[in-house]
């Protein structure tokens, strides 16, 4: 058979393959939207990893959120719509809505402080007062421990937190926490959601998402940093997960320079073999976050994030596409994202020019529409199914589906985009989700979210997406050796 002859078939083939996928037909004979094509295969292609974390310590905040719609507290608070502001932290009820009229025309999430202890016990006292009012597990490292414990039922959690009596009554029976982490009082934070297209004045939320405040003063000291490390010599764990460090930020930048240090002084005593996850949350100060760059993240192994802490990571340490950070609106391009996360890995990764013993070798990014994972392509496997995993639990959790229903739920993603600067423009085709290519000595996969349509509950979206993606990804320990 000559070689035009087989260049010909291979190329039926491929049409036929097309064709087929495009009238892809489920058992009835009808026709998949393609949000069930993308649910159907997920099913198919996502597998755990031959070798699994078996025991995960899950650190440093905790709390207990209480959730109200944001609008509606801010009228018991007697609080009228007015301009809207950005403040690095909270010092009155005023700022408040200044803030929470900013990010809801804006459409995105934030956390900001409440300086003002007094004033922010007033929100709690008129909250408990609303009709709709819910107490819920707070934190990004109890949010990831509770869904750790709750989806991987054979995987053994330790959560070392500021834990209180409410917050211990709500966590799953099974979760070890150490008696040396509770206090007798439990932190709370105020979680002030908004709906799409719900107005506050002049101003419309263009995507539901939610806004978090708080006075919390054990997780902006870490006080249980100590104590999270001397607990794991008897744990034993194969995976640590640490978050919270944004908390800090309202400390002095000595307090957060000393923290910092500290704990990364803890972590390069950890054995090269047991890899640690670091998820950010917003931040307001670049300073420190470039603290946490260059102190905190060539100590762990891998790094959770969203779109406005990308943007941000990169302004503030000069990295690309460094205007980003005040010029989002909605989702960010792909190719940027993809942009930053290659420069991410290139400057703070293992044998890079000014961190060569750094342990970073993985980021996940996650955002309202996609995500996308890097990888050093000899450490980490199975993120294919790792990034679909990811995308996967965000559209079930917001919609609070335990079974996929596809009418809940709607593709988000451009229909062309770019993957990198320089890349080819591509259609996208719900007939592959997840796709995947190589930059040097790092592997990144893309998936689509499909986006729940009536989101009942926003908050802990990150956290689960992150939790999620590390178990269905395998570290390889023969990598950690060497290195």
């Amino acid at each position: 058979m000559s070689s035009k002859t087989v260049a010909f078939l291979a190329v039926q083939v491929v049409l036929i393959y097309c064709a087929y996928r495009a009238y892809y037909k489920d058992d009835t004979g009808q026709s998949l939207t393609p949000e069930e094509e993308i649910i159907s295969i997920w099913e198919e292609r996502i597998k755990l990893p031959t070798r699994q974390f078996k025991k995960v310590a899950v650190g440093l905040n905790a709390n207990v959120d209480l959730i109200v719609k944001g609008s509606e507290l801010l009228r018991m608070l007697n609080i009228s719509p007015g301009h809207k502001l950005d403040h690095h932290e909270l010092n009155s009820l005023h700022e408040l809505q200044e803030v929470f009229a900013f990010f809801l025309a804006k459409g995105s999430g934030a956390e900001r402080n409440f300086a003002n202890g007094e004033d922010f016990g007033k929100m709690v006292d008129a909250a408990e007062r609303l009709s709709r009012a819910d107490w819920f597990i707070g934190g990004n490292a109890a949010l990831m421990a509770q869904k750790i414990i709750t989806t991987f039922p054979d995987t053994q959690v330790q959560l070392v937190g500021p834990v209180g009596p409410r917050l211990k009554s709500l966590l799953d029976q099974n979760m070890q926490v150490p008696q040396s982490s509770r206090i007798d009082k439990d932190e709370v934070h105020m979680i002030l959601e908004f709906e799409r297209g719900e107005k506050w004045g002049d101003h419309q939320a263009p995507v539901a998402t939610r806004f978090i405040t708080s006075h919390d003063l054990s997780n902006a000291r870490m006080d249980k940093l100590e104590t999270l490390f001397a607990s794991l010599g008897s744990f034993q764990p194969d995976l640590v997960i640490l978050s919270g460090l944004h908390i800090m930020e309202g400390q002095s930048e000595d307090f957060l320079k000393k923290r910092l240090e500290d704990l990364a002084g803890n972590l390069r005593l950890l054995p090269s073999t047991v890899p640690v996850h670091l998820e950010l949350a917003s931040m307001t100060k670049p300073w420190f976050m470039k603290l946490i760059m260059e102190i905190v993240l060539p100590t762990v192994s891998s790094l959770g994030l969203n779109e406005q802490e990308l943007a941000f990571a990169s302004h503030a340490t000069d990295g690309p596409h460094n205007t980003m950070y005040k010029e989002i609106k909605g989702q960010p391009e792909i190719h940027k994202v993809s942009d930053i996360m290659t420069w991410l890995l290139k400057t703070y990764s293992y044998g890079s020019k000014n961190y060569p013993n750094s342990k970073l070798t993985r980021v996940h990014f996650h955002s309202l529409t996609y995500h996308i994972t890097g990888t050093l392509n000899v450490a980490w496997r199975n993120e294919r199914a790792a990034v679909a995993a990811g995308t996967r639990i965000a559209a079930k959790q917001a919609c609070d589906m335990k079974i996929f229903d596809p009418t809940k739920v709607d593709i988000k993603s451009p229909e062309q985009f770019k993957l990198f600067t320089g890349d080819k423009l591509r259609s996208f085709n719900q007939s592959e989700p997840v796709l995947s290519w190589k930059t040097g000595d790092f592997k990144f996969c893309f998936s689509p979210v499909l986006v729940c349509k009536h989101p009942l509950k926003t908050v802990g979206l990150g956290d689960a997406i992150s939790a999620t993606g590390l178990l269905f990804s395998e570290y390889d320990a023969k990598y950690a050796d060497q290195s």
